[in-house]
């Protein structure tokens, strides 16, 4: 199982998480962004923050 899917993630940042991927994430604060990237749940890019398959699979399973 990758690690994004079980790694612990505070309540904080899954919310950032869910923001992005609902398209409402104003800003992100730069610890959420470290650690969603590290577990290859976001990508960035010159165009922003974007979210991944493994991302929205997180999403899924913490429903």
């Amino acid at each position: 199982m990758p690690k994004g899917l079980i790694a612990p993630l505070t309540q904080a940042a899954l919310a950032s998480l869910r923001d992005l991927a609902e398209g409402t994430a104003a800003s992100m604060p730069p610890e959420h962004r470290a650690r969603l990237v590290h577990l290859a749940l976001i990508e960035t890019s010159l165009e922003g923050d974007a979210i991944t398959a493994l991302g929205r699979e997180r999403l899924i399973s913490d429903r």
